[in-house]
């Protein structure tokens, strides 16, 4: 694993403001496909470390 998939952000979606502890690897996939509870659009501005 490279340090950018190890390191830990909190995701905040914009729409249902659920928050989750992801890493890399999962941050991508939610920029891809949406977020998992409201499958609303999820940008990079919805991650934090």
């Amino acid at each position: 694993m490279s340090c950018e998939e190890e390191r830990e952000y909190i995701f905040q979606c914009p729409e249902c403001g659920e928050r989750l502890e992801v890493n890399g690897p999962m941050r991508e996939t939610l920029v891809e496909r949406g977020c998992v509870i409201c499958s609303a659009t999820v940008t990079e501005a919805a991650f934090t470390r």
